[in-house]
């Protein structure tokens, strides 16, 4: 696979290169997602210095001075106000492994960036991190020292679908169940083969004996919750199995409501693995409807065809493991592709000449129904309040879909929803959409509302 960490990063490298003088910039992100490579490719001539887990101190400051050839300082304090002295750039990775090394450090941080303020000193500082909750207590937390010193930040996300499809060489369809399982994360996308298929790929780096990648949901995850892990793991891989709400998760832990809502806010802010879904009609300060779902489609992969197949993998019985990828991926595959077709209306890549200011998934009661086929469920909603236009979507991760069929579904559940309320709903204009692999047939209208249809080859030609 080509190189390529620093597609759609323009912007940012523009950004970090064009800092003058002084400056403390934090670069913030997963593991993986290129945040050092961005650092060191946007400023050249920076000392760079990773600090380590599981290392002194001490033992990291000699290394310092080993590398750089500069004179051996007993604390780290006097190497960054040396390095200052002879105006370098200095580049800190995993900045946030200070809080288990010796925390005082960034107490040390703060008085050398004040003193040279008051001394109208440059400096210039770039710290990047892979451990959201630990970033989180080092900079956003009023009690801590660099509470309000850094000067620039950049969270750094995946790379768009877009500009993955345009240069990763497979096919659009490979391209979407590559995204469904490494998203954007560029290290990922570089261990890829494009000689072979996606699901061999898949299975090469991550359901083999040897796979490069097995552990690295363990790894990310260490990041965050260190040893204390057995509960947020339990949880993370109920969701990932589809035990998605309140209750289905509770039922893990005898029942205890409370507690695992504790640990899902938890997840929710402090992790930033998991979010909270509300129905898109709904206020979610008030909705009793709330679903969560793993936000990393990495890890969403993981949990649910590794970790959850460990013992297999410990006696060595991939074919077992594989057999369950191949009989369940393309139900994986087919959540995935509703998270791609919701950001693509976000992004308006899709369906742009609409103004949709809110968009999401919609389930809920039907009235009077059978307690079997008591809920309905519609991929994706689309909301303009004040043009009153809903937009009702289904996506099928399947081929020679009957668009009329899925159209008449959607008007049959969109009778359910009671939006902008009872009293309106009859005011509305509804769209209808039906996103596909491939189409057995499509249509433009179903009772007098416009339908629009996209498959494979519709979206490629957008994005291409």
């Amino acid at each position: 696979m080509k190189y390529i960490k620093f597609i759609g990063r323009d912007k940012e490298l523009d950004l970090i290169s064009n800092l003058k003088n002084s400056f403390f910039l934090v670069v913030r992100g997963r593991r993986r997602i290129g945040k050092t490579m961005l650092l060191r490719k946007a400023l050249k001539d920076g000392i760079y210095i990773f600090i380590w887990p599981d290392k002194s101190i001490e033992w990291i400051s000699q290394e310092i001075s080993k590398e750089y050839n500069i004179p051996e300082f007993k604390n780290f304090k006097d190497i960054l106000i040396y390095l200052i002295e002879k105006n370098k750039t200095i580049i800190i990775d995993e900045f946030q492994n200070f809080q288990n090394i010796d925390k005082s450090i960034y107490g040390e941080i703060q008085k050398i960036i004040d003193d040279c303020k008051s001394s109208q000193k440059d400096f210039k500082i770039a710290v990047a991190g892979s451990s959201y909750s630990l970033m989180n207590k080092v900079f956003n937390n009023v009690a801590s020292p660099l509470y309000g010193r850094k000067t620039q930040e950049i969270e750094l996300s995946h790379l768009s679908i877009e500009s993955l499809t345009k240069e990763i060489g497979f096919s659009f369809e490979d391209s979407i169940k590559l995204w469904s399982v490494f998203e954007g994360v560029p290290y990922y996308y570089e261990l890829i083969d494009n000689k072979i298929s996606a699901e061999e790929n898949i299975k090469n780096l991550l359901l083999n004996r040897d796979s490069q990648l097995k552990d690295e949901g363990k790894a990310i995850l260490s990041i965050e919750f260190g040893k204390d892990s057995k509960t947020y793991n339990t949880i993370l891989s109920a969701i990932s199995e589809g035990k998605t709400k309140l209750n289905e998760i509770s039922s893990l832990f005898s029942d205890k409501k409370n507690e695992v809502i504790k640990y899902l806010e938890i997840l929710r802010k402090d992790f930033n693995l998991v979010r909270k879904i509300t129905p898109i009609t709904e206020d979610p300060r008030k909705s009793r409807e709330g679903k969560y779902e793993i936000i990393d489609n990495f890890l969403s992969f993981w949990f649910y065809f590794i970790d959850k197949l460990r013992n297999y993998i410990e006696q060595e019985r991939f074919s077992e493991v594989e057999k369950n990828f191949e009989d369940n991926f393309n139900a994986f595959i087919g959540k995935k592709f509703e998270k791609f077709i919701i950001n693509l209306i976000k992004e308006k890549k899709v369906l742009s000449d609409f103004d949709f200011l809110k968009i999401g998934r919609q389930w809920g009661k039907i009235p009077n129904a059978d307690k079997d086929k008591s809920q309905y469920e519609i991929d994706l909603v689309a909301l303009n309040s004040e043009k009153k236009e809903i937009l009702f979507g289904e996506c099928k991760w399947q081929d020679k879909v009957d668009a009329g069929e899925i159209a008449k579904e959607l008007a049959e559940k969109a009778k359910y929803v009671e939006w902008p309320n009872k009293d309106e709903k009859e005011k509305r204009k509804e769209y209808f959409a039906v996103f596909a692999k491939t189409f057995s047939k499509k249509i433009t209208e179903f009772e007098g509302k416009k339908i629009y249809c996209f498959d494979l080859k519709d979206i490629e030609k957008i994005l291409r």
